[in-house]
């Protein structure tokens, strides 16, 4: 096999899916049967996880696979922009369905989309009333849309699209929304219980990719032998953008000094800095002084036992907490999706090499 830089089919861009794309088949199964059913469990789900696991590049996974269903509409509009009028506007721009609107003489000129139209059956006076306009005559034409919104937080505008999809909901009309958020950003909008849509809408955190899935993968694409696939799969832990990362550099080193020519930690060293600038940099930024206490007492109790997990008792007397204290650091940064607390009485890293990026800007 011949491996050439310009030809890597790894990837360390944002926001589409690549190439080499391990699929989440349980949850894109879970979210799609649960729009398309007849009576949806829920109109609203969010996908939740740390940064780089995934949620954007699983939205699309999703946003794909509906867009290809018989008479399904997929609209994805920006979380900075009015939500409801980018909505609106970008319906009215899909050629099959701005001429069910003109059919119907539908009068959005007060958007600034379309004509003012002489006779008009309706005439919309906002972005609200034109969208229930719209989504009366789609659903007379048996047309369904799912919205979805990427990186969603709290906004005086996020709060108008909430209570403007519990009408929609309430007239039953076919619109559903799908949205990716960081976990303490969901939170946030979930805590404001008069937002009845979002508040009910269901949040499912991405779970880690498969590491059977991964070694496959390395396998074939980097023509590796079992055991150094297996190396390499294990190292990422299952995070999205490490799998990509890893992937990306090692493709790069084989091209460019040939297969057992050169040195794995080099490799590593370059996925470091990958993790660092694209992701754990703004994670670290966004921790407490506390939080981070807590981080690197957890990677000096694992690098000094030589495994991968700390007791708590040991974490808490490291840096000298109380019991209940500690709890409401520990909660939180297993909520945000960087410890793992599966093992009772212990904590562990859960983001690839992250020990590695704490000593360095700890030590």
């Amino acid at each position: 096999m011949k491996f050439e830089e310009i030809k890597n089919p790894y990837t360390l861009q944002f926001s589409y899916i690549p190439p080499q794309f391990i699929e989440r088949s349980i949850i894109t199964n879970e979210i799609i049967n649960n729009f398309i059913r007849e009576v949806p469990t829920f109109r609203g789900m969010f996908i939740t996880g740390v940064r780089g696991s995934g949620k954007t590049v699983l939205m699309g996974d999703v946003r794909n696979k509906i867009g290809k269903l018989d008479d399904w509409i997929t609209i994805d509009i920006n979380p900075e922009s009015n939500l409801l009028d980018s909505l609106a506007r970008g319906l009215y721009i899909i050629p099959e369905i701005k001429a069910l609107f003109v059919k119907a003489k539908l009068d959005f000129s007060v958007l600034g989309i379309g004509v003012h139209i002489e006779n008009a059956e309706l005439v919309a006076s906002n972005e609200e009333d034109a969208l229930k306009m719209m989504l009366g005559i789609l659903k007379k034409a048996k047309k369904k849309i799912l919205v979805t919104i990427d990186e969603i937080t709290y906004s005086t505008d996020v709060a108008r699209f909430s209570h403007a999809m519990s009408s929609y909901a309430s007239a039953d009309y076919d619109i559903y929304v799908l949205m990716t958020g960081l976990i303490e950003n969901i939170k946030a909008i979930k805590n404001q219980k008069s937002l009845t849509f979002l508040y009910r809408a269901k949040a499912r955190e991405l779970d880690n990719l498969n590491i059977t899935a991964i070694c496959a993968d390395y396998q074939k694409v980097l023509a590796l032998d079992r055991e150094t696939a297996e190396a390499l799969a294990f190292c990422t832990k299952g995070y999205s953008l490490a799998f990509q990362a890893l992937g990306y550099h090692y493709w790069n080193a084989l091209s460019r000094y040939g297969a057992g020519k050169f040195d794995i930690d080099d490799v590593y060293r370059e996925l470091d800095i990958t993790l660092s600038e694209l992701s754990y940099e703004k994670i670290w930024d966004e921790l407490s002084e506390t939080d981070r206490k807590v981080l690197a007492a957890i990677d000096t109790i694992c690098k000094k036992n030589n495994t991968d997990v700390a007791k708590v008792e040991d974490i808490r007397k490291h840096i000298d907490m109380t019991s209940n204290t500690f709890t409401t650091y520990r909660t939180r940064l297993i909520d945000s999706g960087i410890v793992d607390g599966k093992k009772y009485g212990s904590l562990s890293l859960k983001l690839p090499r992250f020990g590695e990026f704490i000593r360095f800007n700890t030590y």
